[in-house]
């Protein structure tokens, strides 16, 4: 493990096993951490949360690599090592990132990538399954649909707020278009002490040089008033696996039941760790590593059983780590 200086410096701590390549992605540079593992082994996009990088997430990255799973992280557009371009920031731009990433990691490694995303970065994930047919699957950690007013209690606005949720969403929408460069700083909206359960997490996010400090008024409404329709009308073609805290302070348990309710992929599943943290790649390794790498290692398998497994149906599978009840 990286010590605490190592974290702030975003340094690796296996570098004969770690690259970085940089790509164009909506006409603009991007940059992508590669930890290789085993050759011809399974391989992850993975995807950061909010105003992150992955080498914010380098601990796991790197445990999956000493897996034998090849890892391509993807810096999104201004984030990370990535050029900050100048240009307003929009969640679609993000998604081409992605999209653009798993098109790479195919063509490097010759394989149907798996989509793995963390909080924001599992949001996107999600978007990305109803776009790419060349998926061996995706692992979400956390999921968002705007359309459910309980949205608003992942934020940091007062619950009470449900009742006027879409109005206030269309008002969201309406102030983007006067004041789109708005800087809206993370505090803003959500709360750090239901983020980071440990200090030394905390730390890292805010001492990084290489974390965003705000999102543009504009991103925001984008992201808040996402277009989810695709996760819900059958547009997914790969299975879906969702993770998630019993106790997650940012995204409720019984939240996350509601959204993993209404996606429909050939196959799905819902798996609990019993912690009470948000960051479960970050603060909860030893409990969330293997039974992650374990996950990749079946979707990749899965990728030439698919088609025999849709001919079975749909399911949806509810679970949870070996020894507790979800």
């Amino acid at each position: 493990m990286r010590d605490r200086y190592q974290r702030l410096r975003n340094e690796v701590e296996h570098p004969e096993r770690y690259e970085e390549a940089t790509i164009i992605s909506s006409g603009v540079p991007i940059v992508l951490s590669v930890w290789r593992g085993q050759s011809g082994g399974p391989v992850v996009v993975f995807l950061p949360g909010t105003m992150t990088h992955p080498l914010f997430y380098e601990e796991f990255c790197d445990g999956l690599a000493a897996r034998g799973i090849n890892v391509v992280g993807v810096h999104l557009e201004s984030h990370g090592k990535s050029p900050r371009v100048g240009r307003l920031l929009r969640l679609e731009s993000l998604v081409a990132n992605a999209l653009d990433a798993t098109s790479w990691a195919r063509a490097r490694f010759g394989r149907w990538p798996v989509v793995v995303g963390s909080s924001q970065g599992g949001v996107l994930a999600m978007i990305v399954a109803t776009r790419d047919r060349e998926l061996a699957g995706v692992v979400a950690h956390n999921i968002l649909d705007p359309e459910l007013p309980a949205s608003i209690t992942v934020s940091r606005f007062p619950p009470f707020l449900q009742g006027a949720y879409h109005p206030a969403m269309r008002g969201l929408r309406v102030l983007a278009k006067f004041v789109p460069r708005l800087p809206i700083s993370f505090s803003v909206y959500l709360d750090m002490t239901r983020v980071c359960r440990e200090p030394w997490t905390a730390e890292q996010f805010l001492m990084d040089p290489l974390s965003l400090r705000t999102y543009p008024l504009v991103f925001l409404a984008d992201l808040l008033t996402a277009d989810m329709s695709g996760v819900r009308n059958g547009t997914i073609t790969c299975p879906i696996v969702v993770v998630a805290g019993r106790g997650d302070p940012l995204f409720s348990l019984d939240y996350t039941r509601q959204v993993f309710a209404r996606i429909v992929a050939p196959a799905k599943e819902l798996i609990v760790f019993d912690t009470d943290h948000h960051l479960l790649f970050n603060e909860c390794l030893p409990l969330v590593l293997g039974r992650v790498a374990e996950l990749i290692a079946r979707l990749d398998g899965s990728v030439g059983e698919r088609a025999g497994d849709l001919a079975g149906g749909p399911k949806a599978v509810e679970g949870s780590t070996p020894g507790h009840q979800p």
